[in-house]
């Protein structure tokens, strides 16, 4: 069903208030990332118009997961459920240059997580399927952003907090992608070994993704051994 906007604050849905599109248009149909609701300018129109889907800046946002410092894909959050129920989810995207040019914008959609790691594996397992081994099952290290982190906490200096605000420090956890193995009924696909994971290293933003050898030099001591 699509109902109408609210016409006093159109970047919000009309049914829960979340902000959910940036520049509405008044010729697009929109769904809410909150609660799923889908709204336009003329609804009874809906049949004629362009279904745009979720459009909010940070949803849609991507976060790029290297393999080495390499291109390889992007995680993308979403939120599922409503209000104080919501539950954000991690969307795994990999960058598929096999596509044909332009379609989908060359990205293939590989599945939602209820973690930043877990959608990072699902990268892992791919990487593994289509990399130039095949079925290489080593266990690989992941470097992922600390969301629970608490980047205003008194523990902080001020030259860390204006770090955070400025983008310049980010904090993260790293640990190991492991594989399962023969005879498990998932073998082959990775998860993540959640006892494996250091939290809370604080080190230079942009070093989220997968490494294959060794972490990053600053998060190298806190890595565990592959």
């Amino acid at each position: 069903m699509v109902i109408d906007w609210y016409r006093h604050k159109t970047f919000q849905c009309p049914q829960c208030n979340h902000d959910t599109v940036a520049n509405p248009s008044s010729w697009e149909v929109y769904t809410c990332c909150n609660c799923g609701t889908g709204f336009a300018r003329f609804p009874r129109l809906q049949r004629f118009l362009r279904h745009v889907g979720i459009t909010c800046e940070f949803c849609t946002e991507r976060h790029p997961v290297p393999v080495d410092g390499k291109p390889f894909g992007f995680l993308r959050l979403r939120h599922n459920g409503v209000g104080t129920y919501a539950q954000p989810q991690v969307e795994a995207w990999l960058h598929d240059t096999n596509e044909v040019p332009d379609h989908r914008d060359a990205v293939r959609y590989i599945n939602t997580r209820s973690s930043r790691a877990e959608a990072m594996a699902d990268l892992a397992h791919r990487r593994s399927f289509l990399g130039h081994a095949e079925d290489d099952l080593s266990p690989v290290l992941a470097v992922v952003a600390d969301e629970e982190f608490d980047t205003y906490g008194p523990d902080l200096t001020e030259e860390q907090q204006d770090g955070f605000r400025d983008g310049t420090l980010a904090a993260y956890g790293v640990g190991i992608l492991r594989p399962y193995l023969a005879p498990h009924r998932r073998r082959g696909q990775f998860y993540a070994e959640t006892d494996s994971f250091t939290w809370s290293l604080t080190a230079p933003s942009g070093l989220e993704g997968i490494y294959t050898q060794q972490a990053p030099g600053v998060l190298a001591p806190h890595a565990p051994q592959l």
